[in-house]
């Protein structure tokens, strides 16, 4: 999901709303509902009128709003609160508009930016989630969650809690060789987020990619699941007998 990267925008148009994935059905998406929208104007720009007069380019809101998933057998509620702009817009004949520009700085619950595979350890799901949700307002706080979720499978595997993280990794992949360098990099941008508070968002969105892929294929078993299709389709020429 984080691949989309045109849906992770920054700021955006309300009648260019990103269809984001609903965090509970994973299947729906997500629509602002126009009824719930309520916005008022920040101190300092009331306070900027009063000495200078109205100016839309001054004019910074706060705004609150929901969005609904429209899987009918879900329907998910999600919280949306952050700021809005003015952005000046010229016509071809040079008339003057305004577009407003809002920029989430949270979403509650947030919008799930990768597949959580079914057996995934629970505290490292929940730890996913809350990164979820921390990304649209504190990417530090959101590498940080990942970074924990990383220790939470090393606990899950019972890998000795008292070492340091990158040492629990090794030990991982005493057993999985192949599977340490993602849990090597998500550590590194865990790192950047506890120790410098912030984090890119590219970096960010590229750690929700890659940490798909590794539970896709850890927890979902995918590349196993793969090579039985594969094989099943050549020992039958073509056909399946299995259910996958």
């Amino acid at each position: 999901m984080a691949s989309k990267r045109y849906l992770w925008c920054e700021s955006f148009k309300l009648d260019d709303a990103p269809r984001l994935p609903c965090p509970r059905c994973t299947d729906g998406q997500l629509f602002v509902d126009r009824t719930t929208i309520s916005s008022a104007t920040v101190a300092d720009s009331i306070e900027y009128f009063e000495q200078n007069g109205a100016d839309p380019e001054f004019d910074y809101r706060r705004f609150v709003f929901l969005m609904t998933c429209n899987n009918g057998k879900c329907r998910e509620t999600v919280a949306v609160a952050g700021t809005t702009k003015h952005e000046e817009v010229r016509n071809w004949m040079g008339e003057v508009s305004y577009d407003t520009i809002f920029q989430p700085q949270t979403m509650i619950p947030g919008p799930a930016l990768m597949v959580i595979p079914d057996g995934t350890p629970n505290t490292a799901a929940e730890a996913m989630r809350q990164a979820f949700t921390a990304f649209w307002g504190d990417r530090g706080a959101a590498a940080n969650r990942l970074r924990i979720s990383v220790e939470r499978i090393m606990d899950a595997e019972n890998i000795d809690p008292t070492k340091k993280l990158h040492q629990r990794i090794d030990d991982f992949g005493i057993a999985h060789p192949d599977l340490t360098d993602t849990l090597d990099a998500l550590r590194h941008v865990g790192n950047l987020g506890s120790h410098d508070g912030d984090v890119g968002r590219e970096e960010l969105l590229a750690a929700f990619e890659i940490y798909q892929e590794w539970l896709r294929d850890y927890y979902g078993r995918y590349k196993d699941r793969i090579a039985a299709m594969t094989a099943e389709l050549l020992a039958n020429r073509g056909k399946l007998v299995s259910r996958f």
